[in-house]
């Protein structure tokens, strides 16, 4: 009698927390046009549904993880990815991304995107973008890009000048 009222708590226990929602799994690569690496893009994944979306930004060496608001990593599923560089602003030129003002930037540059407020378009009615890199990366309706998370290893994000 014993271990069946020991077990039974244990048991309900490992059922309710196998239920609960996915958690985040680290998500990382590296974006590069034409082989070189790009430094200060923002990368997003966006769930098929757009529900969900993670972005990260790329250092000098391309690397970028993902977040959520605060939070490293992504949950498992399939992804639209996108890819921008906007160029930075008059007084912004060493922000850094994640910094306040760089994310109010990619706000503005930024219409038509997961979280942007403006919603998703197509057409010729798709919101312009600016971005340093080909537009088709920019939005979640033209990226050839796409993502599995969890991958096997970094997700490398390979651009090209003329797609």
């Amino acid at each position: 009698m014993f271990r069946l009222t020991v077990a039974w708590p244990l048991g309900i226990a490992v059922i309710l927390s196998a239920g609960c929602g996915a958690s985040l799994v680290k998500t990382e690569g590296v974006v590069q046009l034409d082989g070189t690496p790009v430094e200060g893009a923002t990368v997003t994944f966006a769930s098929e549904d757009g529900s969900k979306w993670y972005t990260g930004f790329t250092d000098a060496a391309g690397k970028f993880v993902l977040q959520s608001g605060e939070k490293a990593g992504a949950t498992p599923g399939q992804y639209k990815v996108t890819v921008v560089k906007t160029p930075k602003l008059s007084g912004l030129e060493n922000a850094k991304p994640g910094d306040p003002a760089y994310l109010k930037q990619m706000e503005k540059g930024v219409k038509g995107r997961p979280g942007s407020g403006t919603p998703l378009q197509t057409g010729s009615s798709a919101p312009k973008v600016n971005s340093e890199l080909p537009a088709v990366y920019a939005l979640v309706t033209t990226t050839p890009l796409t993502a599995t998370v969890p991958s096997s290893g970094p997700i490398v994000l390979d651009l090209k000048s003329k797609p």
